[in-house]
Parts: structure tokens; C-alpha cells; sequence
């Protein structure tokens, strides 16, 4: 049984992961959350997690939801305004990474995680993870959201001293599919789709244990 800290895990990929996690009953999960009544869970479902409300900026409640846990996953992410092509909340993964790295400085060693685990995206470094076909959508749609991610990989790879085990992971495209467990998930690979479903069971079942990704930055893709 591993303690699972969350952050951005009230919708999207770390949500699969947690809800996934709830049905085959492994682990426990404790999430960061801005607004509880807004979460994307049933009341049973609340009840089974460690519920810590607060905002992922705010150095004090970030340190209450990872102390004392196992593994940390991180997947927040900027919602996009397609009208002005441009976050709402720029360089939100940036800041708020910085803030994490810097409370898992603090803490003592006995109280911190392990290992962490952040969901980043397809699209960098050159886009050689990204069809040709898709690569003047990401090039002039999701440019901005990219630096962020990009910003953030770096954070967790060079700024990181604390964890020493961490994991990049890339999904490609992102859908609201179906959980079909039929996914290819390797390094520098590229693919088209993947459903948020799927990389929750990539996150629940190859990157909370295994060690076969630690150091790697491995994308999950159809």
C-alpha cells in the first residue's frame, strides 16, 4: 500500500489514476484540492481519499498534502482560451513546481516523498514525439502551454535535489476516451492520441512501484 500525494488531481489524468486506484483498492491517496464541492467525485468516493483544500501556490498547504506520503503525482495544468489562443493562468506549472521543489527542500528527509511522478505533454524538444501531421496544431495552438510544460520538465530534472527518483510522463494528444488498457508507453515513441483514462492506468499501474521509467521521460500514446 503506498501513500499518494496529488496535485491536480480533481480532474483529468490524475483523477483516472485516484478513481482507478479507489475500485481495485490499492493505495492511499491524499489530494490537494482548491474547492471540494467542485470536484469531479462521488460523496462515497470523497470519502475514501485525504481531502486537503487549498491552492497548489500556497507553500503551506502544498507541504500538508505531500508530508508523510510515498510518491507525489503532479498534473496540473492551465486551462486554454481558444478565443485569445492563450492560458488563463500562464506559467501556472512553472510556479507552482517551484513552490513543490522548494517544500520538499524543507521538509525532513523521514516526511518526504520518494519518488515524483509529473504528467508534462508530447510536443517538446523539437516535437520529434509528435506526428507530422499534428505539428502545426501544436506549433501554433498549444505553443505557450508547451513552454510552460517544457519549463516545468526542466524544474523536476535539474532544480530537483531532493527526490531523487522521478518520472517524467508525456501523454500525446489528449481525449475523454474509454479506459481500453491498450496503450504503447515508451521513450521518444510517437502516436497521435491517448485518452486520460489510459495514462491514469499508466500512472496507477508502471509509475507509482515499477522502476522501470525512473529518470526517464516516457510517452503514453495509442
Amino acid at each position: 500500500m503506498v501513500k499518494i500525494s496529488v496535485l491536480g488531481g480533481s480532474k483529468g489524468c490524475a483523477r483516472a489514476m485516484v478513481l482507478q486506484g479507489l475500485e481495485e483498492g490499492k493505495h492511499e491517496f491524499k489530494l490537494l484540492i482548491r474547492n471540494s464541492n467542485k470536484m469531479e467525485y462521488t460523496e462515497e468516493q470523497k470519502n475514501k481519499i485525504d481531502i486537503i483544500e487549498g491552492d497548489a501556490l500556497d507553500t503551506a498547504a502544498v507541504r500538508r498534502t505531500v508530508q508523510n506520503t510515498d510518491v507525489i503525482v503532479y498534473s496540473i495544468g492551465s486551462a486554454f482560451d481558444m478565443k485569445t489562443r492563450s492560458m488563463v493562468s500562464p506559467a501556472l506549472c512553472h510556479d507552482t513546481m517551484n513552490i513543490l521543489i522548494k517544500v520538499l527542500e524543507d521538509l525532513p528527509e523521514n516526511e518526504r516523498p520518494k519518488r515524483l511522478v509529473a504528467v508534462s505533454t508530447t510536443g517538446l524538444e523539437g516535437m520529434k514525439e509528435v506526428p507530422y501531421l499534428f505539428r502545426p496544431l501544436y506549433h501554433f495552438l498549444l505553443h505557450e502551454p508547451h513552454q510552460d510544460k517544457q519549463k516545468l520538465e526542466d524544474l523536476v530534472e535539474h532544480e530537483n535535489k531532493s527526490v531523487r527518483d522521478w518520472i517524467i510522463v508525456r501523454p500525446s494528444l489528449l481525449t475523454n476516451g474509454k479506459l481500453v488498457r491498450n496503450y504503447k508507453a515508451d521513450v521518444g515513441i510517437s502516436g497521435y492520441t491517448i485518452s486520460r483514462e489510459d495514462v491514469g492506468h499508466f500512472l496507477l499501474h508502471q509509475c507509482l512501484e515499477s522502476t522501470a521509467w525512473i529518470h526517464k521521460k516516457v510517452v503514453v500514446t495509442y
